[in-house]
């Protein structure tokens, strides 16, 4: 995976990800912070009528009840179940 961007959890983890052109996808390769072991792939998808002032959001593909929301200061918020798990910081890689 050609990592663009990545998520420094508040619990001191970071998790590196491929931002899509677009936005509108999130993919994390072998994520450990969602809740989910044995690795794999993560992929959240953009939520475009649920933009919230100036953060948006977005739901696994594969677990529908995680929901992450980012907003344009960096800040993110990881949900499960309509609790939140983790909060941390994105960063954009610039080559």
């Amino acid at each position: 995976m050609n990592a663009n961007g990545a998520i420094k959890w508040a619990n001191g983890f970071s998790e590196e990800m491929h931002i899509s052109a677009s936005g509108s996808t999130l993919t994390f390769a072998a994520p450990s912070s969602f809740g989910r072991s044995g690795g794999g792939i993560a992929i959240f998808s953009r939520i475009d009528s649920a933009r919230n002032g100036d953060c948006e959001h977005y739901y696994s593909e594969g677990a529908l009840k995680t929901r992450m929301q980012i907003c344009k200061s960096g800040e993110v918020t990881l949900i499960k179940e309509g609790k939140v798990i983790n909060v941390g910081a994105l960063a954009k890689f610039v080559y």
